[in-house]
């Protein structure tokens, strides 16, 4: 038994050695084809600290999406759309003449999620970063030090 529990931490030793088991961590910057292959629903946002952003997130309502297409990345399920120029530059996001429509939101939490949405990609901080994690999620970091994550969703039926 002592030797069968011995030999099996050897393996194990072994096995993270030389990279089994320890890709857990791993990440990749995104092609504009992975991007662009279907949506990207929020599923955790998280300020520097650590801490839920509560205000992106609005009980009743479909997830804060992103949506790339050739050169154009959507913002969409806000109160207004908004649709910016988009290339990357290695693992950086570059967002260019964007447009937002100009609907008032009537809901209090959908204009609170709106107005806290554009402070993410839209202010005058350097570019976010952009990684794939194992689990094929989109993985946002901005220079405030909050990390979105953002499952990718099916493409609507045409």
């Amino acid at each position: 038994m002592k030797r069968t529990y011995m030999l099996a931490l050897a393996w194990l030793a072994i096995g993270i050695g030389i990279g089994i088991g320890s890709s857990a961590h791993a990440a990749s910057t995104p092609t504009t084809d992975q991007l662009e292959a279907h949506p990207w629903q929020l599923t955790r946002a998280t300020d520097a600290q650590g801490k839920r952003i509560d205000a992106l997130f609005v009980r009743g309502r479909a997830p804060y999406t992103l949506r790339f297409q050739p050169g154009y990345m959507s913002e969409l399920n806000l109160c207004n759309q908004a649709s910016s120029h988009y290339h990357l530059q290695d693992d950086r996001l570059i967002l260019e003449s964007g447009i937002r429509t100009t609907a008032l939101c009537i809901n209090p939490k959908v204009d609170a999620q709106e107005r806290r949405a554009e402070t993410l990609f839209h202010g005058r901080d350097t570019a976010p970063t952009l990684a794939l994690d194992d689990t094929g999620a989109l993985v946002v970091r901005n220079a405030k030090g909050e990390v979105l994550v953002f499952k990718p969703a099916p493409l609507p039926a045409k």
